[in-house]
């Protein structure tokens, strides 16, 4: 639902269900401001907001079943710190209390056509000309995937123009990292935005299959192949079509395995197991590892040769540790998510719980945060996250931390005054591509000063560049 004549200088963003009442509105804003308004559904408003998005949003609630997706969509910006102003237009019909709950968290409520004139005034004296939404319909990939998908991980944007290239190109993806860094995410990111978005995307776990099932479960098999194997299978190679196929841990995987897989890189070949015929595999393959390929290598774990087969694209991602800037993006997304899902009142985090969050290790990375986020929305009640809320081994980590000072609080302050040192720097870091040089002139310190900070902080294991 847009308007044929929007531009990406639009000053307004109208969000409504009722196109008669929009169309109006939208009328009259043009008329009296010069410019369209953007104009575009509550389901699809999402595909345009982003963390640096800027423009005055008005929500239009022509009758009350409108009402419902007002409240979430402003529970959605209020959770992700998104920075839309956001106004209120109600048509004729009784919207009831709830909406009116919404009152400390949007600028102003107008009724239509009551305050169609005081709606001008306002838009025109508080954000002049100039202000805007981004226009994605004619956005670039790289654009697309800064603005959304990896918005919510800011140390990760450095890798935007990479995975942009991996979708736009039918290579082989290496992605390293713990588990739970994200290499799922990454692999279906590069999978939709690629030409076989279309098509299937499957997983194959390959930690989780034992020895003698890994053949069956890449290849197939047909009937009466081994001793169970009462009806044919179609495996994963086949299954996926032209769809891509993400083989995780691969490591896990034997040295005879390794020799079976690079065939099927390099040829597209395979066999079902107790089958003479070969068939073709026509998906593409994105490949995870928990470990240092190139270092399993080197210890005669991995094969070279497929290695290097690999290797034609690699990614590597940073456990959540080393992206303490990327804890409070993840969590407001994921608490925005799950506040949805469970019909929840939440409207922000507090400043205590995401304390709290960021100075946590998490040893299982995204995934636990994950976790912690839905168990604390899904306990949750009133408007506001808390630490209370979180499950008890951070409000442990939360006590102690605050705890261990020397009876003033001298300690308290000096870790809060690191992490927050620490994510300064890790944020010049990305900002600046790894580069030392350039990060160091940006905080107004020298390399040597840089350096010893990162040291200091556990920042030296981060891929960087010395210039």
């Amino acid at each position: 639902m847009q308007d044929k004549h929007q531009n990406s200088g639009s000053r307004v963003a109208l969000v409504a269900h009722d196109l008669k009442l929009a169309a109006a509105v939208q009328d009259h804003l043009r008329r009296h401001l010069g410019q369209p308004a953007f104009l575009c559904s509550f389901d699809d408003i999402g595909n345009y907001l982003a963390r640096d998005t800027d423009g005055p949003m008005l929500l239009v609630v022509a009758v009350p079943a409108d009402g419902d997706s007002a409240y979430r969509l402003v529970q959605d910006i209020c959770l992700q710190k998104w920075p839309p102003v956001i106004m209120l237009l109600e048509g004729d019909a009784d919207t009831g209390p709830r909406l009116r709950r919404l009152d400390p968290y949007i600028a102003r409520r107008f009724r239509w056509p009551d305050d169609a004139e005081s709606l001008v005034r306002m838009v025109r004296d508080r954000w002049g000309r100039g202000v805007e939404f981004t226009d994605a319909q004619h956005e670039s990939l790289e654009e697309i995937l800064r603005r959304r998908p990896l918005a919510q991980t800011p140390s990760l944007l450095s890798l935007t123009e990479r995975v942009a290239l991996a979708a736009n190109h039918d290579v082989t993806v290496l992605l390293t990292g713990e588990t739970g860094t994200g290499k799922t995410f990454i692999a279906r990111l590069i999978h939709e935005h690629s030409p076989r978005h279309e098509h299937r995307f499957l997983t194959v776990p390959c930690g989780a299959l034992s020895d003698n099932l890994v053949e069956s479960e890449f290849c197939g098999h047909v009937k009466g192949a081994f001793t169970g194997a009462d009806r044919p299978k179609v495996g994963k190679f086949a299954a996926v079509g032209a769809g891509t196929l993400l083989l995780d841990e691969i490591d896990t995987l034997s040295f005879e395995q390794q020799a079976s897989l690079l065939r099927v890189i390099e040829t597209g070949e395979f066999e079902p197991v107790g089958s003479i015929e070969t068939q073709q595999c026509n998906g593409r393959l994105i490949v995870a590892s928990n470990l240092d390929l190139e270092e399993a290598v080197q210890h005669g774990r991995f094969r070279p040769d497929l290695y290097f087969r690999l290797n034609v694209m690699s990614f590597h991602l940073p456990p959540l540790r080393e992206r303490v800037q990327d804890i409070s993006p993840l969590a407001r997304g994921m608490a925005a998510r799950f506040n949805r899902k469970f019909h929840k009142d939440l409207f922000d985090i507090s400043p205590e719980a995401m304390a709290a969050l960021e100075s946590f290790s998490w040893p299982g990375n995204i995934r636990q945060l994950e976790n912690t986020i839905q168990h604390a929305v899904l306990i949750s009640s009133g408007t506001e996250l808390t630490v209370n809320h979180l499950p008890q081994a951070l409000q442990d980590h939360a006590y102690h931390a605050t705890m261990h000072t020397n009876g003033n609080g001298v300690e308290s302050l000096h870790r809060h005054r690191d992490l927050t040192e620490r994510n300064v720097i890790q944020r010049a870091l990305v900002n600046h591509g790894y580069s030392r040089s350039r990060a160091a002139e940006s905080l107004g310190i020298s390399r040597v000063t840089l350096y010893k900070k990162m040291k200091k902080f556990g920042l030296m294991d981060i891929p960087l560049q010395s210039v």
